[in-house]
């Protein structure tokens, strides 16, 4: 079974054309978000965690910090307890550097015009598609985060646009942005179970202030030290 497949579960449905919004709205659906990309002068923070539990699967526990802009990201993943570095990677037109903590090792690679990487208003958008496809079905509203979110319950299929491995699943939406702030997908027998929350998210002004939250850091003893990112 492929866990990557549970995690990103119809992936049809994400890329299928939005329902009109008449439907979306008759099934309690969040507020469509906007076509893509971080704004050009802007940098989007992130924060969320994932929880992946069962016997199943690959056990982890850590927490993501990203920082996001039109041609640019950086991605600091810690453990969860102990807070220990796991990965660290940075994106830019002209590279990609990923740090992995487990062999001590800095790898680089061909870089891309825009970073491989969603924005909160894209993961939004798409999750929308999902349930107006019929994915996702609302369970009710609720407050979370101190945010006005509507509860979503995971319609399993194993055909059509809903496929997917995974045979339960929730999932809580921000109603005033569509940001999944909580999704909990796995397997009925409880052998496999993935949460992904997303506990913070803003966007700032891309500044000589806040630049340098773009920095990959120095794992490499410094021969990196002066290059062009």
């Amino acid at each position: 079974m492929s866990h990557r497949s549970i995690t990103i579960l119809a992936a049809g449905a994400a890329l299928a054309a939005l329902a009109p919004a008449s439907i979306a709205s008759a099934q309690s659906a969040p507020a469509p978000a906007s076509d893509g990309g971080v704004p050009a002068g802007r940098i989007e923070l992130t924060i969320r965690s994932v929880h992946v539990t069962g016997s199943n699967a690959v056990a982890r526990y850590e927490r993501t910090r990203q920082y996001l802009t039109a041609t640019r990201s950086h991605t600091v993943t810690m453990t969860v307890p102990g807070h220990k570095l796991r990965f660290e990677g940075a994106t830019s037109p002209r590279r990609e550097l990923r740090y992995d903590a487990a062999t001590g090792r800095v790898t680089a690679h061909e870089g891309s015009a825009t970073p491989p990487y969603q924005t909160v208003a894209q993961e939004a958008a798409g999750f929308a598609r999902q349930i107006a496809q019929g994915c996702w079905t609302p369970a009710g509203n609720l407050v979370f985060q101190g945010r006005g979110s509507t509860r979503y319950k995971l319609v399993s299929a194993t055909s059509g646009p809903c496929r997917g491995d995974a045979q339960v699943g929730q999932a809580i939406v921000d109603r005033r942005t569509g940001a999944v702030l909580r999704r909990e997908v796995g397997l009925a027998d409880g052998s496999f179970k993935e949460v992904d929350v997303l506990s913070q998210f803003q966007t700032l002004a891309l500044t000589p202030r806040t630049r340098p939250l773009l920095k990959f850091g120095s794992h490499d003893g410094g021969a990196l030290a002066g290059r062009r990112f």
